[in-house]
Formats: structure tokens, C-alpha cells, sequence
């Protein structure tokens, strides 16, 4: 049931097209990032990041993010590695033949509503050059009074970023049909998009919002208030609802959450940011009742492409490479592949781990699936 809906409804072919033209677009303001900061030029011979950084004077920091752009090149062969104990990269001769202006139109005729994906991602590649250079930081780019307006468009009015909201929203009305008046916790809530949705899918349904307690949580006061506002905008039933701080990297008891007391914790693409996921998914489990379930709605990597366009902009993030690496639980920085989830739940004591819709079944169908929904229970 759940695998058609997800192939048929919530990526339809429009979406699956529209989503090429966005690496299309990637692909070529990566090329001219490069360009433009004479990297290209240093690329015609084999070179390694190190000897870059050097070459541009640019901060240990900014390794990775440039790598990144490296690998993504190389991914389409653009660049070619000549020596993998060293990694030395160099330009082949396939020729960056797209045009971003072009490929903006086509998608705007496909599907408008996919434009703030392309924006956020011009946005992100134009501050580049000087984020390398140590002038700008991630917060910067993404935050600043100039561009916030840019940055609430992709989470609030974009195409693809919706469907991690829609999904998550989905399951978690799916898990509280058979519950009695329960409690929900929404970690990491940010501008509210998973929420909207919640509420959104509860009214399409039902027409009314009740029975049960929602606690819409986040690390920031400003998220609160405008989530709320929101929400207001939607419907005037918010007697269910709670707004309050939490910080999932800190004892949750502590913040006034008890433990044993919560029906369903869910969070759309949070979790992935915990400093240190093994004490992350621990406080979640207590603080669960028996029987309670954890619903993560994360970006997963699609088989076959290791890299995901978020990163362009996450790459210049600290936080997002500020967390504790653990086998077990957390094998790699960022996002995870959708069976370390899987893997991070049950070695943390979780029962009936599963992934809805099911992506054994999806990645079969579709080999870029970067939504999963994983669930899974306390015992």
C-alpha cells in the first residue's frame, strides 16, 4: 500500500524528472564554483585537495567541502581519481554542456513550485567562492537578513523538501490510529513544515483536531513563535497543541520531558544532527511508554550516489561534521544510508524496526529513493 502511494503519489514522474534537472543544475554551478576560483585551471593536472588548500590559501576547514565537489564530479566524469591511495583528481575531456538559465525554465514549466530548490542551490554555490576563502560561514549564507527569504522558501514552498513532510506526516497519523489519546513529541520541529502537514492530513481526514497531546519542540524560541503563527493561519484548534524548547543532545528528563510518559517522538530530518546519536536514541527510548514508537522521517543516501545536493550547503555547516562516530550506531557523518538506521534502532533496544513504505521493496523500483521512514517500538 504504502510503496504505490510512494511511487505513484508522492513521486510521481514529474517529481522524478524534475529531481534530474536539479543535479543537472548542481553539476554546473559546481563547475563554475571551480572556475571561478581558479580551481579549474589547477585541475587540468593531477592534484589532491591538500596540495588545493595550499595552492589557495584556504583553511583545513573547507577540506571537506571541497572534496565533495570533487567526488561529485567525479561521479559523472567530469573528473577522474589516477591514484586512489592518494586521491589525485584530474579533468577528463567530457565537456559541462548544461545551462542553468535553461534548466531553471524547463523545471519552472514542469513544476513552479520545484524553483526554490534551484534558488537555495544558486544561492549557496554564488557565496562559495568566499566561504573557501573563510570570508563567509554557512550560517552566513543561509541566514543572513539578505537571504533568509531564500532559505524559508526551500523549507517552507518546495517541491521536493515537502515530501519529507507529507511522508513523515503520513506515518505518524498511520501510528496513532490504534492509540488512545496519546502523546506526540515533534523534535526538531524548525519552521513547522512536518507539523503543517500533520494538521493538514488530521483535517483532510476528519475535520477536527483532538484527542491527543502534540508537543512541538525546538532548540530555538524564534521556531516556537513561528510555528505557532503558522499553525494559526491553518486552523484555530491548537487546544491540543504545546510549544516548547527542547535539546535532544541533553538529558531530556531534565527539560521537563519524564521518562515513560510519551506515545510516539517523531522528527522530520533532526535526528541525523545529534552530536552523539547512541545517548540521542537513549534518551528517546526512555522517555518513550512501552509500546511507544519513534518515528524518523531522515534523507537517506540512494544506492548507487553516495552524495546528496543538501550537502553543497550542509558541507559549510560545523555542525553538521560536529558529531561522534560510532560503528554501531553511527558509521558516517551527515546523512546515513536507511539500514544504519535500521541498524542504529535495534542495536539501541528498539523492536519491530521497519522502514514504511518498505525501501527494500522502493529500491528496487527506484535507485534514487532519499526518503525513509523508519519505525520502530519500545518494548
Amino acid at each position: 500500500m504504502f510503496e504505490d502511494w510512494y511511487l505513484n503519489e508522492l513521486f510521481s514522474k514529474k517529481i522524478r524528472d524534475v529531481w534530474k534537472l536539479t543535479d543537472y543544475y548542481l553539476l554546473k554551478l559546481i563547475f563554475n564554483i571551480l572556475d571561478n576560483t581558479g580551481i579549474l585551471n589547477q585541475l587540468k593536472t593531477a592534484i589532491t585537495v591538500n596540495e588545493i588548500l595550499k595552492k589557495q590559501n584556504y583553511q583545513p576547514k573547507v577540506f571537506s567541502a571541497l572534496k565533495w565537489m570533487l567526488d561529485r564530479l567525479s561521479l559523472d566524469g567530469y573528473l577522474k581519481i589516477i591514484n586512489q591511495s592518494e586521491l589525485k583528481y584530474v579533468l577528463t575531456d567530457k565537456k559541462m554542456e548544461y545551462n542553468l538559465a535553461e534548466i531553471k525554465e524547463k523545471a519552472k514549466r514542469m513544476a513552479p513550485d520545484s524553483i526554490a530548490a534551484f534558488n537555495m542551490l544558486k544561492l549557496v554555490a554564488d557565496n562559495y567562492p568566499s566561504y573557501l576563502c573563510g570570508k563567509k560561514s554557512g550560517i552566513d549564507i543561509a541566514f543572513s537578513p539578505e537571504n533568509i527569504e531564500i532559505t524559508n522558501d526551500y523549507y517552507r514552498n518546495n517541491l521536493f523538501y515537502n515530501t519529507h513532510n507529507i511522508t513523515g506526516a503520513k506515518i505518524l497519523n498511520f501510528d496513532m490510529e490504534n492509540r488512545k489519546n496519546p502523546t506526540i513529541i515533534e523534535i526538531g520541529g524548525g519552521l513547522g513544515g512536518g507539523t503543517k502537514q500533520f494538521v493538514i492530513q488530521k483535517l483532510q481526514k476528519n475535520n477536527s483536531i483532538s484527542n491527543f497531546e502534540y508537543i512541538f519542540t525546538d532548540v530555538a524560541n524564534k521556531m516556537l513563535r513561528i510555528t505557532k503563527k503558522s499553525l494559526l493561519n491553518i486552523t484555530q484548534e491548537l487546544n491540543c497543541f504545546k510549544f516548547k524548547k527542547l535539546d535532544f543532545n541533553k538529558n531530556l528528563a531534565d527539560q521537563g520531558y519524564a521518562e515513560n510518559s510519551v506515545d510516539i517522538i517523531w522528527g522530520v530530518n533532526a535526528a541525523h544532527v545529534a552530536i552523539d546519536l547512541r545517548f540521542t536514541l537513549n534518551e528517546f527510548y526512555k522517555t518513550l511508554k512501552p509500546n511507544g514508537s519513534i518515528i524518523l522521517a531522515e534523507t537517506v543516501r540512494p544506492i548507487g550516489n553516495t552524495m546528496i545536493q543538501q550537502e553543497l550547503l550542509l558541507n559549510t555547516l560545523d555542525d553538521y561534521w560536529n558529531v561522534k562516530l560510532d560503528e554501531k550506531i553511527r558509521p558516517r557523518h551527515g546523512f546515513m544510508d536507511w539500514t544504519d538506521w535500521v541498524n542504529a534502532l535495534k542495536t539501541m533496544g528498539f523492536s519491530n524496526v521497519e522502514t514504511i513504505p518498505d525501501m527494500r521493496i522502493l529500491q528496487e523500483q527506484y535507485n534514487n529513493c532519499y526518503i525513509a521512514v523508519i519505525r520502530g517500538k519500545k518494548q
